[in-house]
C-alpha cells in the first residue's frame, strides 16, 4: 500500500513537472523558433563567407528573444541614417530649421553697392530641393533673394556675389569614401552651403547597338566651366551604369561606364563640384536677369582665401530663408534612404557637441553621444553619416540599442518612427512583404551597398508584443536579389511571433 501510493504521488509530480515545461514551452516556442528560423538562414545558399549579426528584443522590457552574433562589427550600409537622424532630433528638436542668410558689406550710394552681397549658409542641405513644398524650391527663393535686394535700392553691384560655406568645414567628401562614389549624385558630402541637392543632371543619346557611341545632348542645370569627357558606350543592360568620376571643387569630369542601347533621352546625376560656388553663379544669373549690374565674377568665401583676396569686413543681414522643419528632413532621409542629408546632420552633431565643422569631429561627437546615453559603444567605428563607405561597422546590439533608446526613452520617437519607411507600403520597403503577415506591421531603414544588406526597426508580433530587431548581412556571395528575399523571409518571421 505504502509502495502504491510512492508510485502515485511519483506519477502525479511528474505530471505537474510536464505540464509546467509544456506550458513554458508553448509560451517560449516562438522564441526558440525565431533562434532556428535565424540559424537556418545563416547556412542558405551564398552564406558561407558572410558575416551575419542578428537582435530581436521586446522593445518594452528589453528581454532578448532571438540573436547571432549580436557583438559582431559589420557595414550597415544606410541602417546607419537611423543614427544620424536620431542624434539629430534629440540634440535639435523635430522642428529646428537651418538658415541661409543673404549679407552685404560695404555702402549704397546712389543705387550703387560699393562691395559684396554674400550667400552666408549655415548648413541647410534642403536649400532649392524639389523634394520639399514649393517655398523651398527653385526659383522661389531666388526671386525672393533677388526682391529684398532691390528693396534696398541696388541697381548696380561694384563687386560679386559670394558664396560662403565656412560654417562647415572645406573637406566636404568624408575620408576613406570611394573614388567611384564621391563625384556621382549619390555620393555628394556636406557642403556649408549646398543647393538643388548638390546635383546636376546629364541627360544622353545612345546607339541602336551594344558598344556603339553615346552622346551627352543636355546638362541640367548648365554649369559654367564644366568640362565633360565621355566615354560611355550603349549596352544591352537596361541599367544604369554608367559612373562619373572627379575631384571635389574641380570642373572636370569623366563620364565611364555603359547605359542602355537606343536611348534618346537617357538621364544619370551627377554631384555638383562646388556647391558653394554653383549658388553663388545662380544668383548672380537671376540678379542679371532683373537687370542688375555686377561689376565681378560669382565667387566663393574658399576661393578668395586661396587667392588671397579675401579681406574681412562688416556685413549687414538682408535676409534669411529658413529650411524645412529638421523633421521633414529626417521623414526624407530615412523614406527614400537619401545620402545626402545625413551627411550635413552629421557635420551639425559635431558643431552641437564639439564646436567642430568637419564630418569626422561628427563621427566622434555621434559616439559620445550615445555612450552617454548607457550604449556601449565598443565596435563601432563611424566614418560617414550616410553609410555609404564600407569602413563603418557597427553591431546589431547597438543598432537594437538607440531603437529602443527613441521609443522608451527619446523625446522625438514620434518623428523618427514616422520616417521609417512601412512594410509593402512606402519607401524603400514599398515592394516588400506584401499580402504578408508583415505588412504595415514591421517599420525599418534598409541598407544596401556592394555585398552588404540591412535592415533596423521595429515589428509588431501577432501577439501584439512590440520589438525591436537589427540583422546585418556582410561579404554574401550569392545575387543581391537572392539576399534580399532570404531577409524578406526573416522579416516576415519576425512579425509572426507569436509570445500568447
Amino acid at each position: 500500500m505504502k509502495k502504491n501510493y510512492t508510485q502515485l504521488l511519483f506519477l502525479t509530480i511528474l505530471y505537474l513537472l510536464t505540464a509546467c515545461d509544456n506550458g513554458n514551452a508553448q509560451k517560449s516556442s516562438s522564441a526558440f523558433s525565431m533562434q532556428e528560423k535565424i540559424i537556418q538562414f545563416t547556412k542558405e545558399k551564398g552564406m558561407k563567407n558572410a558575416s551575419v549579426g542578428f537582435l530581436l528584443i521586446d522593445v518594452k522590457t528589453g528581454k532578448e528573444i532571438a540573436a547571432f552574433n549580436p557583438d559582431m562589427s559589420l557595414s550597415p550600409a544606410s541602417t546607419m541614417k537611423l543614427f544620424s537622424t536620431a542624434t539629430a532630433l534629440e540634440l535639435f528638436g523635430e522642428n529646428h530649421r537651418f538658415e541661409t542668410k543673404i549679407q552685404y558689406d560695404g555702402e549704397i550710394k546712389n543705387g550703387i553697392l560699393y562691395g559684396n552681397i554674400y550667400i552666408k549658409g549655415g548648413g541647410d542641405p534642403t536649400l532649392g530641393s524639389s523634394r520639399f513644398e514649393q517655398n523651398y524650391k527653385n526659383p522661389f527663393f531666388l526671386s525672393e533673394w533677388a526682391e529684398k535686394i532691390k528693396a534696398l535700392g541696388i541697381n548696380k553691384i561694384e563687386g560679386a556675389i559670394v558664396g560662403d560655406a565656412q560654417y562647415f568645414s572645406t573637406n566636404i567628401i568624408p575620408n576613406l569614401r570611394a573614388w567611384e562614389d564621391i563625384a556621382n549624385y549619390y555620393g555628394a558630402g556636406a557642403c556649408g552651403l549646398s543647393i538643388y541637392d548638390d546635383f546636376f543632371e546629364i541627360t544622353f543619346k545612345s546607339g541602336a547597338n551594344a558598344g556603339d557611341t553615346t552622346y551627352i545632348t543636355e546638362i541640367k542645370p548648365e554649369i559654367p566651366f564644366l568640362k565633360l569627357t565621355n566615354y560611355v558606350k550603349a549596352s544591352d543592360s537596361k541599367a544604369d551604369e554608367a559612373f562619373v568620376f572627379g575631384a571635389p571643387y574641380v570642373y572636370e569630369r569623366e563620364i565611364r561606364g555603359t547605359i542602355p542601347k537606343a536611348s534618346s533621352n537617357f538621364t544619370i546625376k551627377a554631384a555638383l563640384p562646388d556647391p558653394a560656388h554653383f549658388a553663388a553663379l545662380e544668383l548672380e544669373r537671376y540678379l542679371k536677369t532683373i537687370g542688375l549690374i555686377i561689376s565681378k565674377s560669382a565667387t566663393t568665401i574658399r576661393k578668395m582665401n586661396l587667392e588671397k583676396s579675401l579681406v574681412y569686413t562688416k556685413r549687414k543681414e538682408i535676409y534669411t530663408t529658413f529650411s524645412p522643419k529638421l523633421s521633414e528632413i529626417v521623414y526624407t532621409t530615412n523614406k527614400i534612404s537619401f545620402n545626402l542629408y545625413p551627411e550635413h546632420l552629421l557635420t551639425h552633431i559635431g558643431i552641437k557637441l564639439l564646436n567642430m565643422n568637419d564630418s569626422e569631429s561628427g563621427a566622434e561627437a555621434l559616439k559620445m553621444f550615445w555612450q552617454k546615453k548607457g550604449m556601449d559603444t565598443e565596435g563601432m567605428f563611424i566614418r560617414d553619416g550616410s553609410g555609404l563607405t564600407r569602413y563603418n561597422f557597427v553591431t546589431s546590439r547597438q543598432l537594437v540599442f538607440l531603437l529602443q533608446y527613441m521609443k522608451n526613452t527619446g523625446k522625438y520617437y514620434t518623428a523618427f518612427n514616422n520616417s521609417l519607411p512601412v512594410a509593402g507600403k512606402s519607401g524603400t520597403l514599398r515592394n516588400m512583404c506584401k499580402k504578408s503577415v508583415a505588412e504595415d506591421n514591421v517599420r525599418a531603414k534598409s541598407g544596401s551597398i556592394s555585398k552588404v544588406r540591412a535592415y533596423s526597426g521595429y515589428a509588431t508580433a501577432a501577439s501584439g508584443q512590440e520589438m525591436a530587431f537589427a540583422i546585418m548581412v556582410n561579404n554574401y556571395t550569392c545575387k543581391d536579389t537572392e539576399m534580399r528575399d532570404l531577409l524578406e523571409k526573416i522579416l516576415i518571421n519576425i512579425a509572426e511571433t507569436n509570445f500568447e
